[in-house]
């Protein structure tokens, strides 16, 4: 290789020597730093994307505070039908149905709302007044939105 190299005149070298640098140059810029700030702008992007799940999650977790704070403990005279309609327009859903369940223990309701509002009156019903859902189908509505379908028994008194 030296033999070759020195058999070359100096404005080869030259040649061979930017040829090299600007080869050595490309492959660094495509295979080093072009990667690195891909990997760098997608993970802003997740991040972005967790921050705002978190600020989701906190939403909620503060909403189930304040349902739990602000929410007087009913007493077990209540029936379970009113307590879900109750809890549910409380909570700023909407009642669509609410009827005896198929099999005659607790109640079937369907109601729609936030999805932040959903899962938080599901704890509320069960923490405050011990309804329970025996039986639970959300579906996916407009943006945010829940439909729920579900079966609530209360817990014996």
């Amino acid at each position: 290789m030296i033999d070759w190299w020195s058999g070359r005149s100096r404005r080869e070298q030259v040649l061979l020597g930017v040829m090299g640098a600007l080869v050595a140059g490309f492959l660094f810029w495509f295979g080093v730093a072009a990667p690195l700030r891909g990997a760098a702008q997608d993970a802003s992007a997740h991040l972005t994307r967790a921050l705002a799940d978190e600020a989701v999650v906190d939403s909620a977790v503060a909403e189930i505070a304040r349902l739990g704070e602000t929410a007087p403990t009913r007493s077990r005279t209540a029936s379970v039908d009113s307590l879900v309609a109750e809890t549910a327009a409380a909570a700023g859903l909407e009642v669509i149905r609410i009827e005896p369940a198929p099999d005659g223990q607790g109640v079937q309701a369907v109601v729609s709302g936030s999805s932040t509002t959903v899962l938080p009156w599901i704890a509320l019903l069960q923490a405050e007044h011990a309804i329970a859902a025996r039986h639970l189908t959300l579906l996916k509505g407009d943006v945010g939105m829940l439909d729920v379908d579900a079966t609530f028994v209360g817990a014996a008194p």
